[in-house]
């Protein structure tokens, strides 16, 4: 008992240890940007020996990679988020695309790194990045939703409209990554606007226009 005691702490500890590594690494890389960062600092900053930080992680882009997979959660969260929203459909994909935006401005530094990491991830030739493939579930879901409301067009399949919005919008942030003057808030909320109208239910000659999404 005495002895599943002490490995328990130990375990605990452990984790506790490699947690603060983890955080300490990513505050760095928040303020400083990845690539400006070196595991000596992490390390120094961290109150660790190098040889501690290499103990729980092989390499700074160890702790890059394990960042990337918990913003494709954050991503696929982002969208149940506005799915739970009591808002129309239209202002849900506007308030993905703004939270996105906002999101990926506050952490300039590291953000374009995670992306180009998330891009990287996994990506095959004439397959979608598998960053997105993660979101167009529940953008699907969105979508769906919206054409049962009648809010979205229905003559078009859900997945395809979905992978459309999720699509144009993923050109804005690439658009991003190549030109750090790239106005991408105001871009992603453009692109969503022209979506929104896209995808809202054909109009007949002579009928009113359905309401745009509220900004």
């Amino acid at each position: 008992m005495a002895e599943a005691a002490v490995e328990g702490r130990r375990e605990r500890k452990k984790r506790e240890l490699r947690a603060r590594i983890y955080e300490t690494a990513r505050q760095l890389f928040l303020e400083r940007g990845f690539e400006a960062t070196t595991v000596a600092e992490i390390a120094e900053a961290a109150d660790v020996a190098q040889g501690t930080f290499f103990n729980h992680f092989s390499s700074k882009q160890d702790v890059l990679a394990e960042i990337t997979s918990e913003v494709s959660d954050h991503l696929h969260g982002m969208v149940d988020e506005q799915l739970a929203r009591p808002v129309s459909t239209l202002e849900r994909i506007a308030g993905f695309s703004d939270s996105v935006a906002e999101q990926l401005i506050q952490t300039r530094a590291l953000a374009r790194d995670v992306v180009l990491e998330l891009m990287r991830t996994g990506a095959r030739p004439g397959e979608a990045y598998p960053y997105l493939s993660g979101v167009y579930e529940p953008f699907t879901a969105v979508v769906r939703e919206g054409q049962r409301r009648g809010e979205v067009r229905g003559d078009l399949d859900a997945t395809f409209l979905a992978e459309i919005v999720v699509g144009a919008l993923n050109v804005s942030v690439t658009h991003w990554l190549v030109d750090p003057d790239y106005p991408l808030e105001e871009r992603l909320r453009q692109t969503a606007a022209f979506l929104t109208e896209a995808i809202q239910p054909r109009t007949p000659p002579g009928a009113a226009s359905p309401p745009r999404a509220r900004r």
